[in-house]
């Protein structure tokens, strides 16, 4: 089942272009609560789109206040987890990034990766048991962590 709903601008804040284009969402199953301070739940082999916004993930719920989107929480399998890709930065490749649960609080603007988790941003590559990308701050915490910093290219 496909479906375009109204869910601005899910799990990563990237391009502003982004929440304005139209969300797609494929999977086995959905339930939309119409309650301002309802929950969306999507089930089952999910395939996420929007503008530069692409995630799969087998479990999504997204918990709405006063009528607006306030916090998605996307789950994996444990074979399969959570992946997203989007573009935050014109001048930067996409982010990236994996984890068993992604928990992005939207008022907060934080993405917390949960479990194996991977996060690509510019030229850091953070690999972890837990990150969190405070994406107000530009910060990146992670715990039990490894952190891989690229050079960048060279402008031969």
């Amino acid at each position: 089942m496909v479906l375009l709903c109204m869910l601005p601008c899910i799990p990563v804040q990237g391009l502003s272009e982004d929440a304005e284009q139209p969300l797609s969402i494929s999977a086995d199953s959905v339930i939309y609560d119409d309650d301002p301070n309802g929950v969306v739940e999507v089930l089952g082999n999910i395939e996420l789109q929007q503008g530069t916004l692409h995630m799969t993930a087998e479990q999504i719920t997204a918990t709405k206040r006063g009528g607006k989107l306030n916090r998605v929480v996307a789950t994996g399998t444990e074979g399969e987890p959570v992946r997203f890709r989007q573009l935050i930065d014109p001048d930067e490749p996409p982010a990236q990034g994996r984890a068993q649960t992604v928990d992005y609080s939207i008022e907060d603007e934080r993405t917390k990766l949960t479990g194996d988790a991977f996060l690509y941003l510019g030229n850091r590559e953070y690999n972890g048991g837990t990150i969190i990308w405070d994406m107000k701050e530009k910060r990146v915490d992670c715990e039990a962590c490894q952190i891989i910093v690229h050079p960048p290219p060279s402008s031969d």
